[in-house]
Formats: C-alpha cells, sequence, structure tokens
C-alpha cells in the first residue's frame, strides 16, 4: 500500500509538517475565497430582497384583480323580488340596469309516474329500455305526438342483476342521461317516478324491448302510454321590458347582458332589476390598495437604507433595480391610463406628500362625477391585469422587473460559485506542492543524520583504538 508522504514527516527534521502544509494553504485559500464568499452573501441578499418586492406587488395585483373580479367595483346588480334571483356573468353590466321583468310560467322537466308495484324489490322484468328525447306536443282528444330532438338516445338494460324495481332505478340514475329516477313508497305500494331536465326540448318517450313479459309496463310513447304524464315538460316564459320571451331554463344568461336571472316562481308583477355602482366600494378598494402601496414603498426604502448607527446597510442599498422600483411605483399616481379614459390615481385623490408617503383624500374620490366611475374601475382592473411589455404601468409589468434583475443576479452567483470552486481546486493543488516538497526535505535531512550517525561512530571507533 502506497503511504501518504505526510506520514512519514518529522522522521528527520522534526517538524510538524503537516500544520505548516495545512496553515500555508489555508492561508492562501481564505486569502483568495474571502471577496468571492462577500460576493456571493451580497448577491445571496439581494436575490432574496428583490424576491420579497416581487412577491409583494404580485400580491397587491392579485388582491386588487380579486377585487374587480368578484364584481364588488363594478356595477351591482339587485332584484326588487325574491322571485327572481339575479347574479352577474363574468364581469357583470357593462352599463346601467334598470329592467322590469314579470315570469308568466317556469321551465319544468318532464314528469312520469309507473304503474304500482308492491315494492322497489319487485322484479320488472328483463330486456332493454330505450330513452328517447325531443319535444312533445298533446294533440286533441288525448294523446300526443314526439319529435325527435338532437340528443341521443339512452339505452338502459335489465338482466337478472339488477332485475327490480330499484335496480331499474340506479341504472336510470347512473346512465347519465338528464332523466332522474326515484321510487315513491307507501303502504303496500311502490311507484317509480322519473323527471327529466327543464325545457320543452327535453321531453322523452320510453320504448321498451322485454325479453318475457313485465318490462312494457314501463312504455310511454304515443299510443303506448303505460307510464303516466304527471307533467309535461315546458319552457319558461318571462316579459322582459314589454318582449316576451321564452327559455328552455329557469336560469337565464342572454335577456340582460351581463346578468343571470334565476327564475323561483311567477309573478302577476313586474320585478325591477337594477344595476348601479357602488362608489362606497371602490373608496373602500382604493384606500386598501393605496395602504399596500405605501407599505411596498417602505419596504423598498428598508432593503435600500445606508448604513446607520453600526447597523448594516440595506441590502438594495445601490441596487439600480430597487430604485427603478419605487419610481415607477411613484408614477403609477400621475399616469393616466388609456384603458380607463386618461383617468388617474391622483383624480381619485391619491398623492405623493412631501415626505414620500402615498395617501389617498376619500373627500376628493366622493366628488367624482358618478359618470366616471366606471373608469374607476377600468383604472384599477388595468392596474391588476397581468404583465405586458406594453403595459409598463400594471403592478405585474413592473414585478418583472425584479425578476429580471434576479436573472442576472442568479447568473452572477453561479460564476461567483464557479470561481469559488477553482480557489478549491487550486488549494488541492497547492497542497500536493508542499507535501511533496516538505517530504523531498525531510527525507534530505534524515539522510544527513544518517551520514553523521555514521561519522559520529567512526570517530569513536577510532577513538578507543588510540587508546
Amino acid at each position: 500500500m502506497a503511504t501518504n508522504a505526510l506520514t512519514t514527516f518529522n522522521a528527520g527534521s522534526g517538524l510538524d509538517s503537516r500544520a505548516l502544509v495545512d496553515g500555508l494553504v489555508k492561508v492562501e485559500r481564505d486569502t483568495r475565497a474571502k471577496p468571492i464568499t462577500a460576493k456571493l452573501e451580497a448577491l445571496t441578499a439581494r436575490i432574496s430582497a428583490l424576491g420579497q418586492l416581487r412577491s409583494a406587488l404580485t400580491g397587491i395585483a392579485t388582491s386588487l384583480d380579486g377585487r374587480v373580479r368578484s364584481g364588488e367595483l363594478g356595477l351591482q346588480l339587485a332584484s326588487s323580488d325574491a322571485a327572481i334571483a339575479v347574479e352577474r356573468v363574468g364581469l357583470g353590466p357593462t352599463g346601467a340596469v334598470a329592467s322590469g321583468v314579470v315570469v308568466n310560467r317556469l321551465a319544468v322537466g318532464q314528469r312520469l309516474n309507473s304503474v304500482a308495484l308492491a315494492s322497489g324489490s319487485d322484479p320488472v322484468g328483463l330486456g332493454t329500455l330505450s330513452l328517447q328525447f325531443g319535444r312533445r306536443t298533446p294533440v286533441s282528444g288525448g294523446g300526443f305526438t314526439f319529435a325527435a330532438g338532437t340528443r341521443p338516445s339512452v339505452n338502459i338494460t335489465i338482466t337478472a342483476e339488477n332485475n327490480t324495481l330499484a335496480g331499474l332505478a340506479k341504472a336510470i340514475n347512473e346512465a347519465g342521461a338528464g332523466v332522474t329516477a326515484s321510487i315513491i313508497a307507501s303502504a303496500g305500494s311502490a311507484t317509480l317516478v322519473l323527471r327529466g331536465q327543464e325545457g320543452a326540448d327535453n321531453g322523452f318517450i320510453i320504448s321498451a324491448a322485454p325479453n318475457g313479459a313485465g318490462l312494457e309496463r314501463f312504455n310511454h310513447t304515443p299510443g303506448a302510454e303505460t307510464m303516466v304524464l304527471g307533467e309535461a315538460a315546458q319552457d319558461a316564459e318571462l316579459v322582459v321590458d314589454g318582449v316576451t320571451v321564452t327559455r328552455g331554463t329557469n336560469r337565464i344568461e342572454d335577456v340582460i347582458p351581463g346578468a343571470r336571472l334565476s327564475l323561483k316562481r311567477t309573478t302577476a308583477a313586474g320585478v325591477a332589476i337594477t344595476a348601479a355602482r357602488d362608489g362606497g366600494a371602490i373608496s373602500g378598494a382604493l384606500a386598501d390598495f393605496v395602504g399596500t402601496l405605501q407599505a411596498m414603498r417602505q419596504l423598498i426604502g428598508d432593503f435600500r437604507r445606508p448604513s446607520k448607527d453600526g447597523e448594516a446597510a440595506g441590502p438594495l442599498l445601490n441596487d439600480p433595480t430597487a430604485r427603478t422600483l419605487d419610481q415607477r411605483i411613484t408614477r403609477l399616481v400621475t399616469e393616466p391610463v388609456a384603458q380607463a379614459n386618461g383617468l388617474r390615481l391622483s383624480d381619485l385623490g391619491v398623492g405623493i406628500q412631501r415626505d414620500g408617503t402615498i395617501t389617498v383624500d376619500t373627500a376628493r374620490l366622493a366628488n367624482l362625477p358618478t359618470t366616471r366611475l366606471g373608469d374607476a374601475e377600468a383604472l384599477l382592473r388595468e392596474l391588476s391585469g397581468a404583465a405586458s411589455p406594453t403595459r409598463p404601468n400594471r403592478l405585474q409589468s413592473i414585478a418583472q422587473l425584479a425578476v429580471t434583475a434576479s436573472d442576472g443576479l442568479n447568473r452572477q452567483r453561479e460564476r461567483a460559485n464557479a470561481d469559488l470552486e477553482k480557489v478549491e481546486r487550486a488549494a488541492e493543488v497547492q497542497r500536493a506542492l508542499l507535501t511533496r516538497q516538505f517530504a523531498a526535505m525531510d527525507r534530505a535531512v534524515a539522510q544527513s543524520r544518517a551520514v553523521q550517525v555514521q561519522l559520529d561512530q567512526q570517530i569513536a571507533l577510532w577513538t578507543k583504538k588510540d587508546e
């Protein structure tokens, strides 16, 4: 086995050669590594601080965007009667709404009742039931005609495994055909009830293809109405601002733009559906927004603080991106926003005081013409939008500056880490060189001592002979 040269040190010289090598290598390595390590620490601190600024700006934008998207800052819909519930669709109405709505008829789904069986566990018969969807039209003298629609038919198969009334109901529900099956039980009887979806076009017929006797009891086709019609499918009918409209559902989104009407019951008189802006909501959102902007500027200021009273300087003291971020934030106050018809935050009462703080004058906002509240919403919507190179006034666009700067700093950190690795490799090369040099010296000293011992021995022998 080869012996490390350092393990043989001290044999001749008597010096602690290992300690000498370690000390020399450490001094050289530390001298070269110290500025690189300091640079790495500074880069890491800057990257972390910029990350916090980006995260804070993104958080402000996300919070503001949430308030915009929720409709809190837009036109607020209201209904004068619980017979019609109203809610916004998307961003809600684009303009004021004042409509009168009368509900003449609700949309309902078709309902069929089967003949009564003794219980839900009674067999229904083997075979297949086919559900076909379309529009049912009654004819004079009884009966009906049926016009198939575009929905595909659905087959329900009854085998020995599900040959019960309960098994039939389960098979219908699991078929996903839009028909709901339930069993109404009373003393000594069980009736299958089928309900279809709302709207006249969602009527349905049932054709039985029995394998033996029994399943024909669930037929419901023109001329074979074994199952009894409990309620026919029909469309909703309502009058909107004097215009009669019909829809196949009680949830209607296309009669008042930006509004969804949910019809609960018919009405004898008109129900007022209105939409107006709530200046108080915009005022509250603006106050919160300005408060977070001010906190943002304070955070930037803390990161850019100079060294004072022995306290270390902020990690972004001389960082150009931090300075640009602060400038872009303050510029938001006075820059007109084209998407808001040139409205500025300063027009809403936002201002920058002499000490640099951002404040809002709610009295000035209160005096904003109601016709411009829509522009105020548009301004806040624009500020909270996604980052865009062509929309530098957006908070997300400002935050992107920190991302770009951090990418550059990360590349510098990678290069510094590579330089530090080079220092470590050079230190190992130096260690190997010094080890060889000290080992050679130690061997030379050992050889010299061996010669001296031999001479001493020879001199002693000569002296003894002379005696």
